[in-house]
């Protein structure tokens, strides 16, 4: 019956939410759920996966999941999108050494559907795996480092073509998901940040020909030019994915589209060189772990984690949003003033650099928002690997604990959550998602609850000073817990009375609306 209650409750305040006033959108869960819709081809081009079981390169279709608002009408016909990278050291899952690597990872599909709950179109993408770790001998860094690189412009140009494709799909297709083609948001976690962040500023041959990208060695087997750029582009086409030759590159994925976004977000990834970044590139924002052991946080090697040997030098979150607010990029939301409590504590400890959000965690961790359990570990190598990875889940899986001591679902979610609430105010307030309603405070659905989150009580106002007539408060299983009725005043202060810390539900009546939003007590 509670259940019953609460679903109801929610979805009246959703429905609500969603007709009278899209300031809470988008920061907030509005939509009690998401629909997702999966394996959508969104382009097809050349893998060298293959590789790896002696086979060579071939055509593979580019999937993702897309996840839209539901279980409340939305009025909305078209929305942000937000696409998301999964992490994964480009290689396949268990292969790379990792309970994760798909669009399907836990943290991923959380991520997806938060987004789509506060009212986005979220898409989870694949891209093409492929690089030599393993690579020794004389020549072994030249391809541990040239196969790298490669892996991750291929992910640049498959990330290219997923944005073309929702923009021709939005222009001659229907607009199947009902996104706002002007308004894209791209994230990645782990290695789908490297991705976010070169996305986000390279686009000149000249920053591929940086000396640490030219080969020394000639080899014909991964396109090498002994002083050229470990890229070929006249192999494996330009940064957008066109030309090339029709053995390594499909030049086919919806031309003739801009693949311009609005905003990058980094959850653990690194940019290849921050000489890249240039003023005007797109806002950013990232979330590191300082002893993240994979990707430094600063500036630091990128080592193959099973041998230790060196790949390439590249900067982190610090060297990343460092230089983006250096050069005014963040400028949109840099002098904004947010006040939460959670931009108050990034403030304490990322050195001034507005949209890092460090993680300080004992000893070498890595990826806090991952979770994973053993016995799909073990499945998915028995079932789905080949030789010798098939044996090697429960490695696999204790491996990981190691850089994730204390790994659960509830310590992911909260990591999760952390990033959604200093994130979401930021990509609202650039991009001006709440019609216009940019403002530092937690103002959502014309009203203003503050402090918020609180240990104590709140003032709640109303944005237009309107009369309250009634406040009820509801906790998450539809209880009302407080009532107050006959206010007549625009604001009115609540106090704690005892209640438990948590996630509750603010509704207001007044002469000319019912508005809610969402109170959190700690």
């Amino acid at each position: 019956m509670k259940r019953t209650f609460r679903n109801a409750v929610l979805m009246v305040c959703a429905a609500l939410t969603a007709y009278t006033a899209s300031a809470q959108r988008y920061t907030t869960e509005i939509f009690p759920s998401a629909s997702v819709t999966s394996n959508v081809v969104y382009g097809n081009n050349i893998t060298v996966i293959g590789a790896l079981a002696g086979g060579g390169p071939a055509p593979q279709d580019l999937l993702m999941d897309v996840y839209t608002p539901a279980g409340a009408p939305d009025p909305l016909t078209q929305r942000p999108l937000v696409i998301v990278l999964h992490t994964g050291s480009f290689l396949p899952i268990i292969i790379n050494g990792s309970p994760t690597g798909t669009k399907t990872d836990s943290t991923i599909v959380a991520l997806c559907t938060k987004f789509a709950k506060r009212g986005y179109v979220a898409a989870a993408m694949t891209y093409r795996l492929g690089w030599n770790p393993a690579a020794t001998g004389p020549t072994g860094q030249d391809i541990r480092t040239g196969t790298l690189l490669q892996a991750v412009y291929r992910g640049l140009q498959d990330a290219k073509a997923c944005v073309r494709y929702f923009k021709a799909n939005a222009d001659t297709g229907g607009n199947d998901f009902g996104i706002d083609p002007n308004n894209i948001i791209l994230g990645g976690v782990g290695s789908g940040g490297y991705i976010a962040l070169a996305y986000g500023t390279v686009d000149k041959t000249s920053e591929i020909n940086l000396p640490k990208f030219l080969a020394n060695t000639n080899d014909a087997t991964y396109g090498f030019v002994a002083g050229q750029s470990y890229v070929n582009q006249q192999l494996i086409g330009d940064f957008e994915g066109y030309g090339g030759i029709p053995q390594l590159n499909n030049p086919n994925n919806s031309p003739g589209y801009n693949s311009d976004v609005q905003f990058i977000f980094n959850m653990g990834g690194a940019i290849g060189d921050t000489s890249w970044m240039e003023a005007g590139d797109p806002p950013t924002v990232a979330f590191h772990v300082v002893s993240d052991p994979f990707a430094p946080y600063d500036i630091g090697d990128v080592i193959v984690p099973t041998t230790g040997d060196f790949v390439v030098e590249v900067g982190g979150s610090r060297q990343a949003i460092g230089r983006a607010d250096s050069l005014g990029n963040n400028a949109c939301f840099a002098n904004a003033g947010f006040n939460d409590a959670y931009t108050t504590y990034a403030n304490t400890i990322n050195e001034g650099f507005d949209g890092l959000y460090p993680f300080l965690l004992p000893g070498p961790q890595a990826g806090p928002w991952e979770w994973y359990d053993s016995l799909t570990t073990v499945f998915v190598a028995t079932n789905f690997t080949p030789p010798p990875y098939n044996a090697t889940g429960p490695q696999v899986y204790s491996n990981a604990l190691l850089t994730n001591p204390d790994m659960s679902k509830t310590k992911a979610i909260a990591y999760i959550d952390t990033v959604m609430e200093y994130l979401n105010p930021r990509i609202n307030y650039c991009l001006s998602l709440t019609t216009g309603l940019n403002t530092p405070e937690y103002v959502q659905n014309g009203l203003i609850l503050a402090p918020n989150p609180t240990d104590q009580g709140t003032l709640i106002s109303t944005i237009g000073k309107e009369e309250i007539r009634s406040i009820e408060i509801f906790d998450i299983t539809g209880k009302r817990v407080i009532q107050r009725n006959a206010i007549g005043l625009s604001s009115y202060r609540i106090e704690r009375d005892g209640l438990d810390a948590g996630v509750y539900l603010v509704q207001v009546e007044t002469a000319l609306a019912r508005y809610s939003q969402r109170l959190v007590i700690r």
